[in-house]
């Protein structure tokens, strides 16, 4: 049953106030690969411009509570045709590799099917799930990068012709990303008429966010401390000429028409979104979860949660809706978080 954020303040969340510092070691993907991290930050004075626990207007939260059963944590998860297809990773004997486990939910958590993960996605370690032309798509992030399409009446995966896929699309661009860890990363932009490509610097792609005809991409690489920064981009055409070139090992060395709003270490940021007009993110540290805003270079914060909780960005599909998979350590409980147009809805799976 849907309950508005109040009730889960004064319900589930007392039960779960944070009552020490945490600190967590985090699996985090960035494209090309994923890390182990604990989080902190010395950018932020929590206390700063901070009434905690009021939530701003232009916010909404609610939460369901989904009753699933699974071993393992919650490594991936889409929402396709509605429905949650969720990537279960447990521990095998005598081995290092995971055995994983893909189940498809409704948003009341009913069980619908098993998806089978054949050997090839049994062996990956670094993947993403991709939705596009209305089928899903399981496609590794490092090295050969094998493509898999789920069957469109057969819940299986099978291997198809390797591909590369767009982050971002709108009626003038079509916007692609390539991470090499800390050798850095691109963002294209591809004009839809003339077929021109350009390119700039940009370490790791996560996110783009489109406001008022301006383009705001946030990179996040959890490499040693872990960094992030948030780019804005007026007009693609400023940016540097060039080639959609997947197969490169380093990252694009040009900055022409790129504007940093922020370049920060130390703290974990999942994603960015828009809410009503503004751009805000989500992120976390060592003293709690936050939504913040830029100004002058740093992260303001302007909500913080009443609980710590992880989150790892899955996707973005046509209409800005963001699909995230997180993790509270105090309870234990992993889930999703479903961003839209500044309404945060929780799925906690207990």
């Amino acid at each position: 049953m849907r309950k508005r954020w109040q009730q889960f303040e004064n319900n589930l969340m007392r039960q779960i106030f944070i009552t020490a510092i945490l600190s967590l070691t985090i699996m985090l993907s960035c494209g090309s690969g994923e890390s182990n991290q604990t989080e902190k930050s010395t950018e932020l004075n929590p206390t700063d411009t901070l009434t905690e626990h009021v939530l701003p207007d232009e916010i909404e939260i609610s939460i369901d509570t989904l009753k699933i059963s699974m071993n393992g944590r919650l490594r991936k998860v889409a929402l396709f045709k509605d429905n949650f297809y969720c990537m279960f990773e447990s521990g095998r004997e005598n081995t290092s590799k995971s055995f994983k486990k893909m189940i498809v939910v409704d948003k009341e958590g009913d069980f619908i099917e098993d998806v089978f993960i054949p050997e090839g996605i049994q062996d990956m370690n670094y993947y993403d799930i991709v939705i596009e032309n209305d089928s899903l798509f399981l496609k590794r992030t490092q090295f050969d990068e094998e493509t898999f399409l789920l069957g469109k009446y057969v819940a299986d995966f099978k291997q198809i012709e390797r591909r590369n896929f767009s982050m971002y699309q709108d009626n003038s661009y079509k916007v692609f990303a390539t991470c090499n860890g800390e050798w850095g990363g691109t963002i294209f932009f591809k004009d839809l008429q003339t077929k021109e490509v350009y390119e700039a610097s940009s370490t790791c792609p996560i996110v783009l966010n489109k406001i008022d005809g301006d383009y705001y991409v946030t990179n996040y690489m959890g490499h040693m401390m872990g960094f992030a920064s948030v780019l804005k981009i007026t007009d693609p055409r400023k940016l540097h000429k060039s080639e959609l070139n997947f197969d490169t090992q380093q990252g694009s060395q040009y900055h022409d028409g790129v504007e940093t709003l922020l370049d920060t270490m130390e703290f974990y940021m999942p994603t960015s979104f828009v809410a009503n007009g503004n751009l805000r993110h989500l992120y976390s540290d060592e003293n709690g979860t936050y939504i913040g805003k830029i100004e002058n270079g740093r992260v303001i914060p302007i909500y913080k949660f009443d609980f710590t909780f992880y989150a790892h960005f899955n996707q973005q599909d046509n209409n800005g809706r963001q699909i995230l998979s997180l993790n509270i350590p105090e309870s234990e409980d992993k889930g999703v978080l479903v961003i839209d147009k500044g309404k945060l809805n929780f799925y906690i799976m207990n």
